[in-house]
């Protein structure tokens, strides 16, 4: 029954949206990333398609994920994410998200995003965001973000800050700096993002919320292979210091975007 409402509802998402397109792509893509020790796997793939309005994009995407945990215990589940950006005026712009998946430790159940940007100074952008989810097991998470964009040329640098507070677990935070550089003749782009934070974690050996800290560099490229046809390959490296482990993950992603 999940199944159906999510496959539903993204159809009509992309019958509302087709109705006033003005630029319409198509990506498939595949995300793998590998946990060190006995943390194992997670795969994702996903369909997105992606219409330009003519006072923004609409954007609805559908995946499908497995996390292997190890020793026989895995998880699988459907996504469906539909994400809204729209331009009010010159200076004030808002992104609108809602995801919705089966309830297994995959994917967060409910997802709700809200961003609302402004570009009150000359090549700046002040974006502030909230986001609540809610997860397996029924946690509840509300989050609150703030930060920057700066363009010079080809060159846009971000920074945003989050701060997290899970409902029974306590509070966390992380910080997330963005370099990204397009090529001069518009074929391409290449982004890198360093982040580095905390972590949450409660016990039932230990009536205190104990905290961990987390770290991660990921860098992708955009590369054009035709008119229409785009690659776009990523690969990082997540670190957590956990009250009671230490680990790592690798990740790599790749997809293909063809832009009708």
């Amino acid at each position: 029954m999940v199944k159906r409402i999510l496959y539903t509802s993204i159809a009509v998402g992309l019958l509302t949206a087709t109705a006033e397109a003005k630029d319409l792509s198509l990506t498939a893509g595949y995300n793998f990333t590998d946990y060190s020790g006995v943390h194992g796997t997670r795969h994702i793939s996903s369909v997105e398609i992606k219409n330009k309005l003519e006072s923004g994009a609409a954007v609805f995407n559908i995946s499908q994920g497995k996390r292997d945990y190890g020793q026989g215990e895995s998880w699988d589940a459907l996504q469906g994410r539909g994400t809204l950006w729209y331009n009010w005026n010159p200076w004030l712009s808002s992104k609108t998200g809602i995801a919705i998946a089966e309830n297994t430790p995959v994917f967060s159940r409910k997802d709700l995003q809200q961003d609302i940007s402004l570009k009150l100074i000359p090549q700046t952008l002040l974006t502030f965001g909230y986001r609540y989810a809610n997860y397996f097991d029924d946690t509840n998470m509300n989050a609150w973000s703030g930060g920057f964009s700066l363009y010079t040329g080809p060159f846009i640098t971000s920074w945003r800050y989050t701060y997290y507070d899970t409902v029974g677990i306590g509070s966390s935070y992380s910080n997330i700096i963005s370099l990204r550089l397009n090529d001069s003749n518009g074929s391409g782009n290449t982004q890198l993002w360093l982040s580095k934070g905390t972590g949450a974690y409660a016990y039932e050996w230990d009536p205190e919320t104990r905290k961990g800290k987390l770290k991660s560099i990921s860098l992708r490229r955009v590369q054009s292979l035709t008119k229409q046809l785009s690659l776009g390959l990523t690969v990082g490296k997540q670190w957590y210091d956990t009250p009671v482990d230490n680990y790592h993950s690798l990740q790599g992603v790749a997809d293909i975007t063809w832009t009708f």
